[in-house]
């Protein structure tokens, strides 16, 4: 007899380490509807996530300038969460930035020949084409091209 899979919504809501990562991220983003309305605005549309560490107040934003005002308001930020948090002392801003801008850092890594030939091989016998573009793209990572281009 096979067993039926469990539905994500119960396994997200039970006892379980998801159910715990679960309730975690719901305290957080209450936490950031209470901060964004502390805000002004456009500042709290610039703060995307919010968490409480100890005593310190961790919020991410997505650009520098709006890290400086977030931290120009820290001190209104700690008062108008006095209630929720009365052992707040510290405000730290976080910049996130997205994966397209990120610099790169230094070279990328290769993998041996006859491993890229095994992913490449692999490559041609998959049927979704986006995947099989990305395992192509995998398999070009050789340690012989990687010589070649130094």
């Amino acid at each position: 007899m096979i067993n039926k899979p469990h539905k994500v919504a119960r396994v997200l809501e039970d006892g379980s380490q998801l159910g715990h990562l679960n309730r975690m991220l719901k305290q957080q983003r209450k936490l950031l509807k209470e901060v964004r309305k502390i805000l002004p605005d456009p500042l709290g549309e610039h703060c995307l996530h919010a968490r409480i560490d100890g005593t310190r107040l961790v919020l991410h934003t997505d650009s520098p300038a709006w890290n400086t005002g977030l931290r120009f308001h820290a001190p209104h930020i700690i008062a108008g969460l006095k209630s929720r948090a009365p052992g707040l002392k510290k405000v730290d801003v976080r910049i996130i930035v997205e994966q397209e801008v990120r610099p790169a850092r230094g070279r990328r890594g290769s993998l041996p020949e006859k491993t890229a030939a095994l992913i490449r091989e692999l490559a041609d016998g998959l049927e979704d084409d986006s995947l099989r573009a990305a395992f192509k793209r995998l398999g070009r990572v050789s340690e012989d091209e990687d010589e070649k281009t130094r």
